[in-house]
């Protein structure tokens, strides 16, 4: 594996939102990516897709027309069966299809025959157990990880990396510099468990909120407050371990007491939720979930808006914390 990031030739299999991301963010620091995918048309609508996220980020000063220059210029893309032709130049493959077993077997078998031993082979499961399902039909295992980016990818900086059992240190600490050389905030699970940590956080909190509300404790709307106004503003300098240290642990440690005994424990489901989707309310494209969404279009734009404002302010508590570390 190659020491110099700058250096790392990238191959995203997958053309899709996540995947077009992906092959975004390395190509605008200079990197070399191959962007794969079934169909010629897939490629051509992700290039598209690429450059209106890039008008948005030009719009908020998060970009400029030379970044456009380099996505177009270091992104190659070609369908699937084009791998074979380039798979030893590439030091990573970001395989990013959609979630079905059969097909990840053959991607994978596909990349261990066409990649070098030593490429890093990285999945962007939401939840699969890649390592069971792929183990038999790839060489040098060890080189085998998970890395779960968030939509959207050229916007969210949390990658979650997730390790199997064979996975090597050289594998994690490639993968992490990697990611980090590209300005990403890696954060590692050294297991593999359901859910990895965010969607492990977000189905035990969002359970509680939709446990309340089913009860009629609360309405929706005053739920999603409740956490926007609190934790949502704190969250972004001060995660919950640290609010607890700022709190003096003997407070929520008190709290808990009271509070565990009460919380839902279900572990089949979440009622209320299996209702909507029963309703034809399944979320934002629906039109409609916990709560509405009177237009799709606008809500989005205005989420990927939203995300870059809070990424700046983020990126200058960065560079604050840096001056004290």
């Amino acid at each position: 594996m190659k020491e110099n990031f700058s250096e790392y030739k990238i191959l995203v299999v997958g053309a899709g939102v996540m995947g077009r991301s992906i092959a975004q963010v390395f190509a605008a620091k200079g990197l070399t990516v191959y962007l794969t995918d079934l169909k010629e048309d897939y490629l051509k609508k992700a290039m598209q897709e690429n450059d209106a996220a890039i008008d948005i980020l030009i719009e908020n000063g998060m970009a400029d027309e030379s970044y456009r220059d380099a996505v177009h210029r270091n992104i190659h893309t070609m369908t699937n069966d084009g791998i074979p032709s380039i798979g030893k130049e590439a030091d990573i493959a970001f395989e990013v299809i959609y979630e079905d077993k059969g097909a990840k077997r053959e991607i994978y078998k596909l990349l261990s025959d066409s990649c070098r031993e030593d490429c890093i082979l990285a999945s962007n499961t939401s939840g699969m157990d890649i390592f069971s399902v792929v183990d038999d039909v790839i060489t040098h295992p060890e080189r085998l990880i998970i890395t779960h980016w968030f939509n959207p990818p050229h916007l969210m900086k949390l990658i979650e990396v997730v390790c199997g059992e064979k996975t090597s240190e050289e594998t994690v600490a490639a993968t992490r510099g990697l990611l980090e050389y590209a300005g990403k905030k890696p954060a590692v699970l050294r297991h593999f468990i359901p859910g990895f940590i965010v969607n492990r956080i977000a189905t035990v909190i969002n359970r509680e909120l939709y446990y309340m509300v089913e009860q009629g404790w609360v309405t929706a709307e005053d739920a999603e407050n409740a956490i926007r106004y609190t934790d949502g503003l704190r969250f972004g300098f001060e995660g919950p371990l640290a609010l607890w240290d700022f709190v003096g642990l003997q407070i929520p440690m008190t709290v808990a007491k009271d509070v565990l005994p009460s919380l839902c424990n279900a572990t089949d489901g979440i009622p209320l939720g299996e209702k909507l989707i029963a309703e034809g309310k399944t979320g934002v494209r629906a039109g409609e979930g916990m709560l509405t969404y009177p237009s799709v279009d606008e809500y989005v734009e205005k989420r990927s808006r939203r995300i870059i404002q809070m990424t700046k302010i983020l990126d200058e508590y960065d560079r604050e914390d840096s001056h004290y570390a």
